[in-house]
């Protein structure tokens, strides 16, 4: 028989308004880990994980989101308990439906600006290159007319 644990994570860092909470629901269903995780008033989310040993152990190295390029963690309080067996499936806590739809939508716009301004600058160097690749065909012309 396997050992069954408990863990209550703290999670701190740039956590929230990024798609945390779904990557920890993502990774916990993949490791078959029961439970939920949710925001907390001080932008820190708090995670009840129940599983194997082992697999509780690799969900908190997932915790740390090392591979998902929003997300900055800078630090993981753990308390580990004995298993309560009282949960089924493995859930997001949300908060007030008109909080989290708005957060969404003005993360989005936060995103979308971004991405725009990226966009300017990428199309900047682009119209620099079309630029030399015009006077580079000038160039290649006039040698090609003598």
């Amino acid at each position: 028989m396997r050992e069954m644990k408990r863990v209550i994570a703290t999670v701190k860092g740039k956590i929230q308004r990024v798609g945390y909470r779904d990557w920890v629901d993502e990774i916990a269903s993949s490791l078959g880990i029961k439970g939920f995780v949710e925001n907390l008033g001080d932008k820190s989310v708090r995670v009840v994980a129940e599983g194997e040993t082992q697999n509780l152990k690799n969900f908190i190295e997932f915790l740390y989101a090392r591979d998902y390029p929003l997300v900055k963690v800078l630090d993981i309080d753990l308390e580990w308990e004995e298993p309560r067996d009282e949960f089924e499936y493995f859930e997001i806590k949300y908060g007030e439906f008109k909080q989290e739809a708005f957060e969404r939508i003005v993360d989005a716009a936060v995103y979308l600006r971004r991405m725009m301004k990226k966009q300017d600058k990428m199309l900047d160097k682009q119209d620099k290159m079309l630029d030399k690749q015009d006077k580079m065909l000038d160039k290649q012309d006039e040698i090609s007319v003598y």
